[in-house]
């Protein structure tokens, strides 16, 4: 066989055991879009909020984030901003989080959709150090290294390639220390994974879609090393998580806590 034909026989034997990833920016998620019915948007974001509790993802950023606290002076108050927060469960258990740790943190919390929106405002209601507010994450307002730590947990996979690139560009910009991407891994269990759970889980249809969808939208490891390579990050590290879960860090600096 020659080169060029094995290496066309590789890359067919490769999108059998990888998927190619899945993205039409024209088809949307429905927790993308504005005119959801409100009670079927208020149970899929629950079932969001108990995957990320139940499947990784908050102790995914919680074991990034135990660390940089406990080496903060004790009366250093840290700056959050959380990405695309959907109903704000990143943001109250990081409060919760600091709170045990005795450590102070103020948490921006931002999103597009203004259904989302009224919910997260909502449950973070009684948290006087989270703040919810409306824009693209695309075109954030503040000011260069404005946080402390930058987080955007489920929502790269929602993105093009050349959005997510500059996703992760805004987050250096603005992460003084810290920037954290927690996502899916794209892969065939994983699909089989997030298709049955959904089914299991829910009849909401809204979250029977999505979690599969999600995951054939996801990057790998690979892909989102590049991505980053090209937003200009430094000190990357990757790391698989469980429960098919997709862990980027990178650490922009730490020399004056």
């Amino acid at each position: 066989m020659g080169v060029h034909a094995q290496a066309g026989f590789d890359k067919i034997l490769m999108n059998y055991l990888i998927p190619i990833r899945h993205f039409d920016p024209t088809v949307l998620e429905f927790i993308d879009r504005t005119d959801n019915d409100p009670d079927l948007l208020r149970d899929d974001l629950k079932n969001l909020r108990d995957i990320n509790r139940y499947w990784g993802g908050l102790s995914a950023i919680r074991g990034e984030l135990v660390p940089f606290l406990a080496a903060l002076p004790s009366q250093r108050e840290v700056r959050i901003l959380d990405l695309a927060t959907g109903s704000a469960d990143h943001p109250i258990a990081i409060t919760k989080l600091a709170q045990r740790m005795q450590r102070s943190a103020t948490i921006l919390a931002v999103d597009k959709n203004p259904q989302i929106l009224e919910i997260a405002r909502e449950r973070t209601d009684a948290f006087d150090n989270i703040t919810i507010e409306k824009n693209d994450i695309l075109a954030l307002p503040y000011a260069d290294q404005s946080f402390d730590v930058v987080i955007a947990s489920l929502i790269i996979h929602h993105l093009s390639e050349g959005d997510a690139i500059r996703l992760l560009s805004e987050m250096k910009r603005l992460g003084r220390m810290l920037c954290i991407v927690n996502d899916l891994h794209r892969s065939w269990p994983a699909f089989g994974l997030a298709w049955i759970f959904a089914h299991i889980s829910t009849r909401n249809p809204l979250s029977q879609n999505d979690a599969p969808v999600s995951v054939l939208r996801a990057f790998r490891a690979p892909e989102l090393r590049a991505m980053a390579a090209e937003a200009g990050l430094a000190n990357v590290t990757i790391k698989r998580s469980p429960f098919c879960r997709l862990l980027l860090v990178a650490e922009n600096g730490t020399s004056s806590l």
